[in-house]
């Protein structure tokens, strides 16, 4: 069952750095850097979302 929890929590990121404010990505991106930090294996769906994350903070400042 932890499985699954953390399958979704994972998603919960990857939809949140979609649909994440200019405002609130760089706190986003610390919540997503501390789970790759806190976890036992690399999570690709993760990596996804702090690849999206960082894109959108550099398109953010590059204004």
């Amino acid at each position: 069952m932890d499985n699954i929890d953390g399958i979704d929590m994972v998603n919960d990121f990857l939809d949140a750095a979609y649909k994440c404010k200019p405002h609130n990505l760089e706190p986003l991106l610390q919540k997503i850097e501390l789970k790759i930090k806190n976890s036992d294996h690399t999570d690709k769906t993760l990596l996804r979302a702090k690849m999206i994350v960082t894109s959108k903070l550099a398109l953010y400042y590059s204004k």
